[in-house]
């Protein structure tokens, strides 16, 4: 099943929640989930995000695909769980532009004790824009700094 298809001049998709990040790459910027299992994700793409080309520059594609797949791992997982990520490949398959909604699904995952793994797609309406998969790592002692 495809990620809904929200027009660019829409609001967030229907039956998304919004979400606020934190960090230092996109503290403060609002991103959307959605289905039973956060296996739903939707960014609105900002002129910021883009290149000299006017296309959405991969690092921004990277950032979401790891803040949306480690999120969609972390939501199977107890909340004193703490992971990292180990591993992120990203294809780009074609480009998505500022205004643009770059939806995501996780099509595939697997929940173990020390890797965790979870792959899905980008897309911008019909058009797949990336693949996406990330593989992260359980820490044994949540205690101590590695």
């Amino acid at each position: 099943m495809l990620p809904p298809i929200v027009d660019e001049h829409s609001g967030a998709p229907e039956g998304f929640t919004p979400r606020v990040l934190r960090g230092p790459f996109f503290g403060g910027r609002t991103v959307f989930t959605g289905g039973a299992l956060t296996d739903l994700f939707a960014a609105r793409i900002t002129v910021d995000d883009c290149n000299g080309l006017g296309i959405t520059h991969g690092g921004v594609i990277a950032t979401l695909a790891d803040i949306f797949l480690v999120g969609f791992i972390a939501a199977q997982l107890p909340t004193q769980a703490r992971l990292v990520t180990a591993s992120l490949m990203v294809d780009y398959l074609g480009p998505s532009r500022a205004d643009d909604w770059l939806l995501g699904r996780i099509h595939a995952h697997r929940i173990g004790r020390r890797q965790c793994v979870a792959a899905g797609e980008f897309r911008v309406r019909e058009r797949t824009v990336a693949l996406i998969r990330a593989s992260c790592a359980l820490l044994a002692d949540t205690g101590t700094q590695q």
